[in-house]
């Protein structure tokens, strides 16, 4: 089976992790063949796929995959014919919104149900009841952006721009942090601290690696959001949502097809599992870094990741 090397998408960055994601989720709704990932073994672990003949194949997947997703209706759809900003919905757009997808499923929207459930829960609200926003929806644990930075419409610049040399970047580097797409600020590396600055960061335009932030967008259909007592909950996301929280995720050295992954995520507490049953189940290193939000719960940041097991 060929096995190919995507050395920029490094598994202890969550921009780079669920980047591959994405990569899998591409190949398991178009390839004939199943794509396996599986995580190297170097001080730096990146993405290791098998199941595609070479890089040029796998851009191509991506990139045709991309362009079906521009008229797709988790990107299209909204109240009187305008598309939604932003992942926050009122309850009775939101009941509306998951109608008109489930109601039209093509091969392709299929896919964009399954996203759209780890973007956000029918039952779970932003604030408490008499609040002004009791009933809008509250989006994933993984929702960084606010202010002019608004999720979806973000997600359709990327769609309608990324191109073939950016998905290349993303996937074998090096990452240029030179372009003006926008980014969901899932990449460790991008945050602009003002402690090593000679000026204040938030002047400067952020840089990103649009087609990483693709990918990964795409790669968010592993972790589902559900409903618990009118509060969201994230797959492998600690409670609660503006402070606290952080996110879990393996990395492992066996090759597993995107639904031995996904079942992975979805069903087994990795952080509490204890070592003997971690290695047992193939994985190298559980990793955990915490989920910062400024002060007004708007806009979200990765600390760095520590092991909760394994790593170096």
């Amino acid at each position: 089976m060929t096995t190919l090397e995507l050395p920029a998408l490094v598994g202890t960055n969550p921009l780079g992790f669920l980047a591959a994601l994405g990569v899998l989720d591409v190949a398991d709704r178009h390839d004939g063949e199943q794509l396996l990932l599986r995580w190297s073994d170097d001080l730096r672990p990146h993405a290791v796929v098998e199941g595609v003949d070479d890089l040029g194949t796998l851009v191509d997947l991506v990139e045709d995959d991309r362009q079906q997703w521009i008229e797709s209706p988790l990107l299209t759809w909204g109240p009187d014919g305008k598309p939604l900003d932003d992942v926050k919905p009122s309850a009775e757009e939101l009941h509306t919104w998951a109608e008109h997808l489930y109601c039209r499923l093509s091969e392709h929207d299929h896919a964009a149900a399954d996203l759209w459930c780890a973007l956000l829960a029918e039952g779970a609200f932003a604030g408490r009841p008499g609040t002004g926003n009791d009933r809008d929806a509250k989006p994933t644990h993984l929702h960084f952006t606010a202010g002019q930075q608004q999720f979806l419409k973000m997600a359709r610049e990327l769609a309608g721009r990324v191109d073939r040399d950016r998905v290349e970047e993303a996937l074998v580097g090096p990452w240029r942090y030179d372009s003006d797409l926008p980014s969901f600020r899932w990449d460790l590396r991008g945050e602009r601290l003002y402690a090593v600055s000679a000026r204040n960061p938030s002047t400067d335009p952020p840089r990103s690696v649009p087609a990483a932030n693709w990918l990964a967008f795409l790669g968010l259909r592993f972790f589902p959001v559900v409903a618990l007592n009118e509060s969201l909950r994230t797959t492998l996301c600690a409670a609660p949502w503006k402070s606290g929280g952080s996110l879990t995720w393996p990395l492992w050295h066996n090759p597993l097809s995107a639904s031995s992954i996904f079942s992975m995520l979805t069903s087994l507490p990795l952080a509490k599992m204890g070592v003997p049953e971690q290695q047992a189940r193939g994985l190298s290193t559980v990793l955990q870094a915490p989920i910062r939000r400024t002060d007004q719960g708007g806009y979200g940041s990765f600390g760095a990741p520590i092991p909760v097991f394994g790593g170096r």
